[in-house]
C-alpha cells in the first residue's frame, strides 16, 4: 500500500510531549543537579508540602514521612556512586524504592505509613540459571502501585516480565546488550512537531530506527488507530530543527485526531494532548537525542505497557536479588557476558533512573537539554 504525502501545514512548533505543561532545563542531566532539586521537596517545607492534601498539621505530617524516605534515597543513591561495578544495584534500588514510597505518599499514604509493604515483585534468586530464562512476578506492592499511578493502568498480580525482554526495553544499554548477543533494543526515539494549516491543527511525529515492530502486533495496531503513515514533509530537516549530521532512518506519522483551528492564530493547546492517544507506546525521554521514547508492548500480541522507566526499576530490582542471594551469577570468571552487561546497567542506568524520579516528583514532565541542543 503506497504512503500519502503529507498533509500541507502553514504553521508549526517543536513541542516534546509533556504532562503538567512540562519543564525544560537548561543543561545536560547530572546527578548533582537532580539530587539538590530532588533535595528541595524533603528540605523546603513549603516545596515539600505542596504535593499533599489536608490541613496544614495533616500535610506536615505526610511531609515528614516524604522527606525522611527521600533522604534515604539520596543516601543510597550517592553511596552507590562510589560502587564500581554491579554490586551497586543493591544501593540504587534501595534508592529507587525509596524515592517511589516517597512518590506514592500523597495518594497511597494507608499503605506505606507504619505499614510494611512489599517489592511489588518477586523472584527466586536461588533457582536462577540464566539472565535469558529468568522472569519476574508482579505481585501486590510498590511496583505495582508505582506503574498503576504513572500510567494510569492497572496491572495484574500474577503477570510474567521476561528479563530477556525487559532489557530489550532500555535504550542506554543498546550496545552492551547486542555485544552479548542479549537481543535488540526494541525502543525508538521520537521527534514531534504540532502543526496546522487554516482549519485544522494536528500531531506529525518522526520516529527514528529501529521504529515500530512488524507485523501484525498490539503495538502497530495502536499506533495505526490514531496515526497514520506518510511520506516526509518538504524541508523536514528546518521543520524538525536536525542537523545534516542527523543520519538515522525515519518514518513520519500524522494524527488521525485534528484539533478545530479556524479562528485563533495560534496552534490550540489541546492539539498537546493528542500525542497522548499514544501512551501505551510512550516513554518519558532520558536522552537529549529525540523529545520522547517509542517504547513497544512487552508482549506482541497483547498491550502490556513497559516504558523504559518500570523496564529501569525491574531490572534494578532483578540485578539487586542477584546480587544479595546469588552474586555467582556474575562472576567475571564464569560468566563474562552477564557481569559485562549488569556493570553496564548499574552505571547506565543511575542518572536516567533519577531523570525518571525527578518527574515523578515534581509532578510533570522535567527535559533537559543543555545550551548547544538548540542549534542545527
Amino acid at each position: 500500500m503506497s504512503i500519502r504525502p503529507a498533509r500541507p501545514y502553514s504553521n508549526w512548533v517543536l513541542v516534546p510531549p509533556s504532562t503538567a505543561g512540562g519543564m525544560t532545563v537548561g543543561e545536560s542531566a547530572s546527578v548533582a543537579y537532580i539530587l539538590e532539586t530532588l533535595g528541595t521537596h524533603s528540605e523546603i517545607a513549603k516545596v515539600g508540602r505542596a504535593r499533599f492534601p489536608g490541613t496544614i498539621a495533616e500535610r506536615n505530617a505526610l511531609w515528614r514521612e516524604f522527606r525522611n524516605y527521600t533522604r534515604q534515597a539520596i543516601s543510597n543513591f550517592q553511596a552507590a556512586q562510589l560502587v564500581p561495578n554491579r554490586s551497586a544495584a543493591l544501593l540504587y534500588y534501595y534508592a529507587m524504592m525509596n524515592f517511589a514510597k516517597a512518590e506514592l505518599l500523597d495518594t497511597h499514604a494507608g499503605n506505606i505509613v507504619d505499614r510494611r509493604i512489599g517489592h511489588g515483585l518477586s523472584f527466586s534468586p536461588t533457582a536462577a540459571k540464566t539472565v535469558s530464562g529468568d522472569a519476574l512476578i508482579v505481585r501486590d506492592g510498590i511496583f505495582r502501585l508505582l506503574y498503576e499511578r504513572r500510567l494510569g493502568k492497572t496491572i495484574r498480580i500474577g503477570e510474567r516480565l521476561p528479563v530477556a525482554r525487559l532489557l530489550t526495553q532500555i535504550p542506554e544499554i543498546a550496545s552492551q546488550l547486542s555485544t552479548v548477543d542479549g537481543g535488540t533494543c526494541q525502543v525508538s526515539g521520537l521527534f514531534q512537531m504540532l502543526a496546522r494549516d487554516a482549519e485544522q491543527a494536528w500531531s506529525l511525529i518522526a520516529i527514528a530506527d529501529p521504529g515500530i515492530p512488524s507485523g501484525n502486533n498490539a503495538t502497530r495496531k495502536l499506533l495505526a488507530r490514531n496515526f497514520e503513515e506518510v511520506e516526509r514533509p518538504p524541508d523536514w530537516r528546518d521543520h524538525f530543527a536536525l542537523s545534516r549530521a542527523f543520519s538515522r532512518s525515519l518514518t513520519f506519522h500524522e494524527s488521525l485526531r485534528k484539533i478545530d483551528a479556524r479562528g485563533v492564530n495560534a496552534i490550540p493547546v489541546s492539539t498537546t494532548r493528542i500525542i497522548f492517544d499514544i501512551d501505551d507506546i510512550l516513554g518519558t525521554q532520558s536522552s537529549e537525542d529525540s523529545d520522547a521514547w517509542i517504547a513497544p508492548s512487552l508482549y506482541k500480541t497483547r498491550m502490556l505497557p513497559m516504558p523504559p522507566a518500570f523496564a529501569r526499576y525491574a531490572l534494578t530490582y532483578y540485578a539487586s536479588s542477584l546480587v544479595r542471594y546469588k552474586p555467582q551469577m556474575f562472576d567475571s570468571q564464569l560468566h563474562p557476558e552477564q557481569a559485562y552487561l549488569f556493570d553496564a546497567i548499574a552505571r547506565e542506568l543511575a542518572v536516567p533512573m533519577l531523570q525518571d524520579t525527578l518527574s515523578a516528583i515534581s509532578q510533570k514532565t522535567v527535559l533537559f537539554r543543555r545550551a548547544g541542543s538548540w542549534r542545527t
